[in-house]
């Protein structure tokens, strides 16, 4: 077993006693390792950060640093530093100064913090900058003095909260090296935070992609990017080509209306999303691939060319190394180790309701009116009353139902009194021919659902499925 640095066991965070920043996070981060948590925006990654390192303090479960519960310590309490997007420098300090100041408030010798300051210069690339003021340096420079501040106390991990979001892109790409170099030279454990999946692919050793305060998946740049366990992961990571398609037989899938070799062994039956990346997609003469498909459009990006082409209803990303004409007539080869098949997860909705005293279904918000005759086979409805096959009134008012329908049985509306129910788009994933969205409501929950027309993440819409689409299960 990897000895691991840090442990968070069950950790919850709440606000307003009901809206989850964290919700029953696991996690081990081995010692000496870079760690990215990686999301977008909102996902929980700097409320975790700010947890360990003590400027937030869990509202349940425990954090541990080499065995022990620090879940409760102030932030000086802890061998943990952290480097924020905003660097906090102090302006009226040189560079010297600025990095020596957590060491002069230990008392530490000067010979000492000379020493110490030397070091860590040297670390950052900074040597001979002592004297020099913070307003005289470059952004990348500035990040530089805050990684030597927060390094120079020899902390046990490096908290890094996005702190390469002020640069340009050339000078980020420049300083993830540096980022990984310095680790490498230091050995600490490094957990760093960003939205930047280029960031996080170049520089950890293990990445935790997170959405809604949970874990999408954890594990290697390339088990990340080459396996994704779910369609979340799949899109976030790269860009990719996702597909709702189901196993046909053993090794075999079929997605965009064709079947496939491939290595998964599901059931057959099974339904699932398939994954192709761009830069797996072949481009060979029509007739000769698995699809044909034509030329949408074709657009240089410098190191390749991003060719859209259409097959059938079904649309196709390319990265390729040639131009392609719009509207030529092409083939698209796509291989058995290239495909990666995934358990489809968005495919029904399940919701546990409860019969209240006028046969009706309610969960949330919603009142549902089913055939309650039907839910409980053999029974009629006589001036209001249930009955049961020996002519005895039956109490069903407390029992719980179980509400389900398939994703591409709903459809969205912009008007909020016509569906189900109503809430906001809280996630996108195309899939070749179709969207697939997540749908939550005022009361936190997710609705899945399929539909052709394209929405924005934050539109405000409403749930429609038809009454008949609807199932009822008593638990």
């Amino acid at each position: 077993m990897a000895d691991n640095i840090l442990e968070l066991k069950n950790v919850n965070k709440t606000y307003n006693n009901s809206v989850f920043g964290i919700e029953d996070f696991n996690l081990e981060i081995p010692r000496g390792a870079f760690v990215t948590l990686l999301g977008p925006s909102g996902c929980g990654k700097t409320t975790l950060l700010r947890m360990i390192g003590g400027f937030e303090i869990p509202t349940s479960g425990m954090i541990l640093l080499n065995g022990s519960d620090i879940g409760a310590l102030p932030p000086n309490k802890r061998p943990i530093n952290t480097v924020f997007q905003k660097y906090a420098l102090f302006p009226n300090m040189n560079i010297y100064d600025n990095i020596a100041f957590g060491l002069k408030l230990k008392k530490l010798p000067k010979n000492e913090i000379d020493e110490k300051v030397k070091r860590v210069l040297s670390v950052v690339d900074l040597e001979g900058f002592e004297k020099r003021k913070i307003d005289t340096l470059s952004g990348g420079q500035q990040q530089r003095v805050a990684i030597a501040r927060a390094i120079v106390n020899e902390p046990e991990i490096l908290l890094l909260d996005e702190p390469l979001g002020a640069l340009d892109y050339k000078m980020r790409q420049e300083m993830q090296l540096e980022l990984k170099r310095m680790h490498e030279e230091l050995g600490i454990t490094f957990i760093y935070v960003t939205h930047d999946q280029e960031e996080a692919l170049t520089m950890s050793d293990m990445i935790v992609v997170m959405d809604d305060g949970l874990i999408m998946q954890c594990g290697t740049p390339e088990e990340i990017y080459n396996h994704p366990e779910n369609a979340y992961v799949a899109d976030f990571i790269g860009e990719s080509n996702i597909f709702n398609g189901f196993m046909t037989g053993e090794h075999e899938v079929t997605f965009c209306g064709t079947a496939f070799e491939c290595h998964a062994d599901f059931p057959v039956g099974t339904k699932i999303d398939a994954v192709v990346r761009p830069e797996d997609i072949l481009v060979v003469d029509r007739g000769y691939g698995n699809l044909n498909g034509q030329v949408e459009s074709c657009t240089f990006k410098g190191s390749h060319y991003e060719t859209v082409v259409t097959s059938g209803k079904f649309e196709f990303i390319l990265w390729t190394l040639k131009s392609y004409q719009k509207s030529s007539e092409i083939g698209l080869l796509i291989s058995k180790d290239v495909i990666h098949v995934m358990a489809y997860d968005m495919d029904k909705n399940h919701y546990e309701c409860v019969i209240n005293d006028s046969f009706e279904v309610v969960f949330e918000d919603i009142t549902f009116r089913p055939d309650i005759t039907k839910l409980f086979p053999g029974t009629k409805l006589s001036g209001g009353v249930l009955v049961g096959r020996d002519g005895k009134k039956l109490n069903v008012a407390g029992k719980k139902c179980d509400v389900s329908f398939d994703s591409s049985d709903a459809d969205l509306s912009d008007n909020p009194e016509e569906g189900i129910v109503s809430g906001i788009i809280a996630s996108i994933i195309y899939k070749g021919d179709h969207y697939s969205y997540t749908v939550r409501s005022e009361n936190d929950w997710d609705y899945y659902v399929n539909d052709d027309w394209l929405w924005n993440i934050g539109d405000r819409v409403s749930v429609i499925v038809p009454e008949e689409k609807l199932e009822y299960k008593v638990l």
